[in-house]
């Protein structure tokens, strides 16, 4: 199993766990981070999931020696590029916040994962790179958007065409990276625990409005944003929240 996923007081932590590659992601395994994200979203309990590396790095990006086998084809190009899609829409769309702990290198594919995160916590000797451009290919639009939306137009440009490395405080600097920090699993454990104390239902809709305005491929759906305001309001943990407030006590929210 090259995905290894452990849970601890409603915190999970997914780690791409080839160190001896470097974290790279084959085909099998981006279509296993779109199933596991997708099944997330029924286990009421998790409150956070962080995503990292095993060892070193956190991932060398695709596994470009699987191209030949899986990637060779227009087909085959056609169905890489969606099961890296529905890997990343899924950890965007979990309605749960779920953080980037970065260490060592963070390359190609591996930046579409941690853009599609919520937050990326970084290490000092953090590396990054879209390489793209040295092997003629065209990073995927949903990853494109993400990293428009982080970053801005000019930024952008020089990550795509330079295909050049930056380290972590220029993608502090420029907003790729949330946070400089010295253990980025252990800062993304103690943020995600101050989250899991608050609203789960106001967390999902806020992280789902926001996404779907910053996303420039899609249009807005007003419809869902008024949905998840809805069911916020007619959720048991709003009762719950204006009971607490009265009674001057912590709520204690359910998700429901």
């Amino acid at each position: 199993m090259s995905i290894d996923v452990r849970r601890s007081a409603g915190i999970v932590t997914v780690t791409l766990d080839r160190p001896q590659k470097r974290n790279a992601v084959t085909l099998a395994m981006w279509k296993t981070l779109g199933r596991l994200f997708r099944d997330f979203a029924a286990e009421d309990e998790i409150r956070g999931i962080i995503l990292t590396g095993a060892g070193a790095h956190f991932s060398a990006g695709a596994d470009i020696a699987d191209f030949a086998e899986t990637r060779r084809t227009k087909e085959q190009g056609i169905a890489y590029e969606e099961a890296v899609d529905e890997a990343c829409d899924a950890i965007a769309e979990l309605g749960r916040p779920v953080v980037a702990a970065i260490r060592g290198i963070c390359y190609g594919g591996a930046c579409n994962l941690a853009m599609a995160c919520d937050f990326r916590f970084v290490a000092e000797d953090s590396r990054f790179a879209v390489p793209a451009a040295k092997l003629s290919i065209v990073y995927g639009v949903r990853g494109t958007m993400r990293l428009l939306s982080l970053v801005g137009l000019a930024e952008a440009k020089r990550i795509f065409f330079s295909a050049e490395p930056f380290d972590a405080k220029h993608a502090l600097a420029t907003g790729f990276a949330d946070a400089l920090v010295e253990d980025p699993a252990l800062a993304a454990s103690q943020q995600l625990e101050r989250y899991a104390a608050l609203a789960p239902l106001s967390i999902a809709g806020a992280k789902a409005i926001l996404n779907a305005g910053a996303m420039r491929d899609t249009p807005f759906d007003q419809g869902a944003a008024e949905a998840a305001i809805l069911r916020a309001l007619t959720s048991e943990d709003y009762a719950e929240g204006r009971a607490a407030f009265a009674e001057k006590r912590e709520p204690r929210f359910r998700g429901r």
